[in-house]
């Protein structure tokens, strides 16, 4: 009696189980509506990736892109500052429109951060005055974000290297300028008077020799022939 007792027993807490199990497996997970808004409200504050921001109409990946080749090709070329820094400019006019347009986007701390150490690479006075702003622009708008923190433990311990003198101006030396020759002036001879030293009329010049071109007379050879005849003559008589 007491083993039929027992059995039924076990297998009443048996049923009991497996129906328990049952039940718990077949009921749906319920998420609040809350969260589901949450997410919802997080995927309109991302950029998209085909808007374009700025003067360049740039997008995310435009962006991303422009400020790691400026700095590649600043380290091949430094006397690319110039180019490189202007071009910066307009990469930072482009983030800044994004900011304006998506500032909760979670993309925009890491572009900061990588502008920022591209105009630290420059190596000029005014990239160096760029650097700072951005800094603080990256600590005043995002100062819990990750890119922050790791910028103020670079910044901490960051030797930066010195910056390119500029190039000297064209050396002036004032006292050859004021030796140097005043330019030469050239004057015209007046032909409308004429010039003695040159005059060709040859008649008034003793040593010149008659004109060539007015042939001499010939002697008249008749007379001393006849002369000799006649002499020759007397002289047999």
């Amino acid at each position: 009696m007491k083993r039929v007792f027992g059995l039924v027993v076990a297998f009443g807490v048996a049923s009991c189980a497996a129906a328990a199990a049952t039940t718990s497996g077949k009921t749906p997970v319920v998420r609040p509506k809350a969260a589901v808004v949450e997410v919802k409200v997080s995927i309109l504050q991302l950029a998209p990736a085909d808007e374009y921001f700025g003067p360049l109409k740039m997008s995310i990946l435009g962006i991303r892109n422009t400020i790691r080749d400026l700095g590649l090709r600043y380290d091949v070329n430094h006397d690319t500052a110039p180019q490189t820094l202007a071009s910066a400019a307009l990469t930072e006019s482009s983030i800044r429109d994004w900011q304006h347009k998506y500032p909760k986007d979670s993309q925009l701390p890491r572009s900061i951060f990588f502008l920022q150490r591209l105009y630290t690479k420059v190596l000029t006075q005014d990239s160096r005055n760029k650097a700072r702003a951005t800094a603080t622009w990256l600590f005043a708008s995002y100062a819990t974000s990750p890119q922050a923190r790791q910028l103020k433990k670079i910044l901490a311990t960051e030797h930066l290297a010195p910056l390119q003198p500029p190039a000297p101006p064209p050396a002036t030396n004032p006292a050859n300028d004021s030796a140097a020759p005043a330019p030469a002036t050239t004057t015209t001879p007046d032909t409308s008077i004429p010039d003695k030293s040159t005059n060709t009329d040859k008649s008034t010049n003793p040593d010149t020799p008659p004109n060539p071109t007015t042939p001499a007379a010939p002697p008249d050879i008749s007379t001393p022939i006849s002369s000799t005849s006649t002499t020759t003559s007397a002289h047999q008589q």
